[in-house]
């Protein structure tokens, strides 16, 4: 079951104790991945939420693998970037995914394979009913990898797009 594997990638679900060294900068955080981290991952917006995610998995470590997972090139044990999910399925059975690629590895097609293997993973959790996602509108790299995944627009608000996926 974990971690996940396609044809050119690893994922894998971040632990409270991996997440922590993460925000540490701590390298023995490449160890436990069996990768190299490139120096400028964790991205601030990445940086920004692992205090956030530390704090959920200490009060509920049922979030685990709810929150982070790294995306790994399997022929350069390399970390390419992370997807994941903001938490556990809320009570109408959605969770609401996550991305960040590194710019050096963007248009290859690395996101859609990763965010793909990762939503079929959770359409095969229990109580899993749809995947929804949001992603500013001038954002067209992120439009295209949710529309490729099969998600549907479903409104705005501001800057922002709402997409959704149903579980079939």
């Amino acid at each position: 079951m974990l971690p996940l594997q396609t044809s050119r990638l690893l994922l894998r679900a971040c632990r409270l104790p991996l997440i922590t060294e993460i925000y540490l900068e701590d390298v023995h955080a490449a160890t436990t991945l069996q990768a190299s981290i490139p120096p400028e991952w964790p991205q601030q917006d990445l940086k920004a939420l692992l205090p956030h995610y530390i704090e959920i998995l200490q009060d509920d470590p049922q979030a685990f693998p709810w929150l982070l997972w790294v995306i790994i090139d399997v022929k350069a044990d390399a970390l390419l970037g992370h997807v994941g999910f903001k938490g556990r399925p809320d009570r109408e059975g959605a969770v609401e995914l996550c991305y960040s690629m590194l710019p050096l590895h963007r248009n290859r097609g690395y996101m859609q394979e990763a965010a793909a293997a990762l939503i079929s993973w959770a359409f095969r959790q229990p109580h899993v009913r749809k995947i929804i996602a949001e992603c500013d509108v001038t954002n067209i790299p992120s439009r295209k990898v949710l529309q490729k995944l099969g998600m549907q627009e479903t409104g705005h608000s501001g800057e922002l797009l709402f997409w959704q996926l149903m579980n079939r």
